[in-house]
């Protein structure tokens, strides 16, 4: 297949650790990148990967200290 045509029948949607790092401030970069890289192999293709969902795998991934 020409990579035009692949270009033209795909889509690709990218999130960013900044935006994990706005549901989650105060988690560090690293662990940003661990909630993307979870995100990326276990999603579900159903729901896909939204604002929720992100802030979903962040608190189970890293628990917020109750105060």
């Amino acid at each position: 297949m020409p990579l035009e045509d692949l270009q033209n029948d795909t889509i690709s949607i990218t999130w960013h650790i900044d935006d994990v790092l706005n549901v989650r401030p105060e988690l560090t970069k690293d662990q940003a990148r661990s909630v993307l890289r979870n995100l990326d192999h276990n999603h579900d293709a159903n729901i896909g990967i939204n604002w929720d969902v992100i802030a979903c795998v962040a608190r189970l991934m890293f628990p917020e200290n109750e105060s």
